[in-house]
């Protein structure tokens, strides 16, 4: 079958992926002019065919390196300053409990009373209080002030880069500002005021007639908006592997045209006027849902869809995938970076390609489990590859789970878009269907969660290299005969193949270099390290955290650590040491404790902390062993030799700082020196006591601060290389350049993690080699 979309959506995206690794505009501009000159010279249909792909290709590229640049506009010229800025609100805020997030379309920079105009966008946030507590709209042009910055990048092995995910969706710079001002209305779209003041107004129903987590939650089935979903709900909706139905893609349009038809079908409107009113129908509501790769995916497909009927022709479900995998790249080539657009068109290639073999294969069972267990088969055999890449994770239950949520799900969306357009239209009724709605979410809900309790919910994947991608979809190409091999006719030798295929791929998942790892984990101000011993055994000595004064949702533990434990593979702990109960060191480490397997909790000094009060209560909840630790108590992992240095057993310093436990760990010729937040008090006592101090590795104490790490200290140590663990562009001051000048002083080599994100230090016999996160010198 010809399917010229198919065949341009292949090349074009294969060289907007070329583009992003190759950038020179030049190079891609005079070999598409090359393929062009070709084209006019030779007649051959497949030579023609070849250098037309090549075309496609080459375009993909140079469409890319035009494209890339322009996105981020001028904006980020003016980065890493204070800066005055006048733009446009282009979307519905982000309202959560401590603070208002807006996407700003940037307008102007002031500079010296000078109006500079300027493009692209800023994320802007503003604290929730009584300078703002106006709320401003699509279309509104506010005045604000604050330091400009770049979106941080991938500071962390197995976290996020949020400056390319911000970029994927137009985002360029950040900016925090105390106070936003209102300077009068913009000139927009009426269409998408309209999309987006109906999404307000759904949204402001279902906040007044329900619970804020059942609220939340019917906003992201019906919209697609996930801002204020808790990051516990969003986890139990992963691990049953349903968080599919908080992104509105191909269910929720499905919905919506197939109501839609079914009027138009019953009212014998004529197909021209039906495919103009359902294509705006379903164009609206992909606005009202936010523009994600997902529902724009499901809505070009649709509307290929409808043009077939009007023009009678048979619709190609993967000519039609193609033309939206163009489409949506044309609009922004970075879509094809990111997770919602891969997830989406995988998803869906699945369906197309597998669900036949599927439903032959589970011919036996009843007609609708028969259906629904073979779309979600082909689902996630697509699906897990790039959920484990980003993720680290994948849900083992979500072929059970998805057959009894979805549909319930599927009546909640029916629910919430009803009662939601009733609310508005006579409220009384809108809240009567709402609250029932509400119920059915709940018994939704519910079924999620208890789906994603069973043991081995999930299952946790180190980070996956391309090449393990890649080999895992050639094996699929190769089971399912999607390209034709020559061994094909030759079961015994298919066979063979398939099997080397699926070793090779299971060795390069599980192989991991003998020797010991210690990563300092980026986790902003504060301290977070973790050991992997030889024999597999793994330590996590604090976990960062946010100030107990902070109200907002942002969670370390659940933000950074635990991304980083799963990226490495790690599905629990052997043992955590809390080196003291400051927020900084301690809180993240509650969230690994809530939610990952843990063998042993260490501390050192009880603290009046609601902390170590919180530690406690988990502690004994789980049934996880305590271990109050004090000088010369040692424990082993194999030939990795952990020794506490601190704090003694019968003696403590009236600052807590000072109590923390001081960790020596020994492998071979190298030790490492964890010291937590130890001040100069806690160093003499640590000295008196006459302990062997020296190690090559120094964690400074305290962030670097300028009360930890005297010269006396440090020379008694006598470090080689000195990690500071410390926030960017922190209040505190931290590293203190004063320790910074004395490392200098005796050639100690400096790590930071405020400069180079995570720092890894990889040990095999007394080879040691060093990895930062962010390349370059402190």
């Amino acid at each position: 079958m010809y399917r010229p979309f198919l065949f341009a959506a292949v090349f074009f995206l294969s060289g907007v992926g070329a583009g992003s690794f190759i950038r020179n505009l030049w190079v891609f501009l005079s070999l598409a002019l090359l393929c062009l000159i070709i084209l006019f010279l030779i007649k051959e249909k497949r030579t023609r065919a070849a250098f037309v792909g090549l075309l496609i290709f080459f375009t993909g590229a140079l469409y890319y390196n035009l494209r890339a640049g322009s996105i981020a506009g001028t904006i980020v010229k003016y980065a890493g300053k204070q800066q005055s800025v006048i733009g446009m609100v282009n979307d519905s805020p982000t309202i959560e409990s401590d603070r208002i997030r807006y996407d700003i379309k940037a307008l102007y920079i002031i500079e010296n009373n000078i109006y500079k105009k300027v493009s692209g966008r800023i994320f802007l946030s503003v604290p929730r209080d009584e300078k703002n507590r106006r709320v401003f709209r699509y279309g509104d042009v506010v005045k604000f002030s604050g330091k400009l910055k770049l979106p941080q990048e991938k500071r962390n092995p197995g976290g996020m880069d949020y400056r390319a995910s911000l970029l994927q969706k137009g985002i360029s710079t950040t900016m925090f500002s105390r106070e936003i001002k209102f300077i009068g209305p913009y000139s927009v779209n009426p269409f998408i005021r309209a999309a987006y003041t109906l999404r307000e107004s759904i949204s402001a129903f279902y906040e007044k007639n329900l619970s804020p987590d059942l609220s939340s939650l019917l906003v992201g089935i019906v919209l697609g908006l996930k801002g204020n979903i808790s990051g516990q709900t969003l986890r139990a909706f992963s691990d049953s592997g349903t968080l599919h139905l908080l992104a509105a893609s191909g269910m929720n349009t499905a919905i919506i045209y197939g109501v839609l038809q079914s009027i138009f079908d019953f009212f014998y409107v004529p197909r021209i006027f039906s495919f103009l009113a359902g294509s705006a129908a379903i164009i609206f509501y992909s606005f009202m849902a936010g523009l994600s790769p997902s529902v724009s995916r499901a809505a070009a497909m649709i509307v290929i869809l409808m043009l077939g009927r009007v023009v009678g022709r048979d619709n190609d479900a993967l000519n039609s995938l193609g033309f939206a995998a163009v489409m949506l790249l044309l609009i922004n080539p970075l879509n094809l970076f990111s997770v919602g657009f891969q997830l989406s068109f995988a998803a869906t290639l699945g369906i197309i390609l597998f669900y036949k073999t599927f439903r032959k294969l589970f011919f036996s069972f009843p007609h609708f489990i028969r259906d629904s267990l073979a779309v979600v088969i082909c689902a996630q055999i697509m699906v897990w590859p790039i959920a484990a890449y980003y993720f680290h994770r994948i849900s083992l239950i979500g072929f059970i789970s998805n057959l009894f949520i979805v549909p319930l799900a599927g009546l909640v969306l029916i629910g919430g878009v009803i009662s939601g357009l009733a609310g508005i239209i006579f409220p009384p009724l809108g809240a009567v269907l709402v609250k029932l709605t509400g119920f059915l979410l709940a018994v939704t809900e519910q079924a999620v969660v208890i789906s994603s309790g069973f043991p081995m919910s999930t299952l946790v994947v180190p980070e996956l290299s391309l090449l393990i991608i890649a080999m895992y979809f050639m094996l699929l190409a190769v089971v399912f005969d999607i390209i034709p091999v020559p061994f094909a006719a030759a079961p015994r030798v298919k066979k063979a193949s398939v099997a080397a295929l699926a070793a090779m791929l299971l060795l390069l998942i599980l192989y991991r270099n003998p020797g010991i790892e210690v990563t300092f984990v980026d986790v902003g101000q504060g301290d977070c390290i973790f050991i992997r011993t030889k024999n597999g055994g793994t330590v996590l000595i604090d976990g960062g955290g946010m100030p107990g004064y902070y109200t907002g949702n942002f969670d370390v533990g659940s933000a950074i650590v635990e991304p980083f434990l799963y990226g490495r593979g790690v599905d629990h702990i052997d043992v955590v040491i809390f080196s003291h109960f400051d927020d900084d060191h301690a809180r993240g480490l509650l969230t690994v404790l809530k939610d990952m397997k843990v063998f042993a909790v260490m501390y050192g000094k009880p603290s009046d902390s609601i902390l170590y009060k919180n530690m406690l209560e988990i502690a004994r909840s789980k049934k996880i062993k305590l271990i109050q630790a004090s000088r010369g108590d040692r424990f082993y992992m194999g030939d990795t030799v952990f020794e506490v240095l601190n704090p003694s057993r019968d003696s403590a310093f009236a600052n807590d700082n000072d109590n923390s436990i001081v960790l020596k760990m020994t492998y071979g010729g190298m030790s490492f020196l964890f010291t937590g937040d130890l001040g100069f008090e806690g160093e003499r006592g640590l000295l008196e006591s006459g302990l062997d101090v020296r190690a090559q590795v120094l964690k400074a104490g305290h962030h670097g601060s300028a009360t930890s790490t005297s010269e006396e200290f440090l020379s008694k140590v006598n470090p080689s290389f000195a990690v500071i663990s410390a926030g960017i562009d922190n209040s505190f001051g931290h590293p203190s350049q004063k320790v910074l000048d004395l490392f200098l002083q005796n050639g100690i080599k400096i790590y930071r993690t405020d400069l180079q994100g995570a720092i890894t230090f990889k040990i095999q016999k007394n080879n040691v080699k060093i990895f930062t996160s962010i390349p370059g010198e402190p």
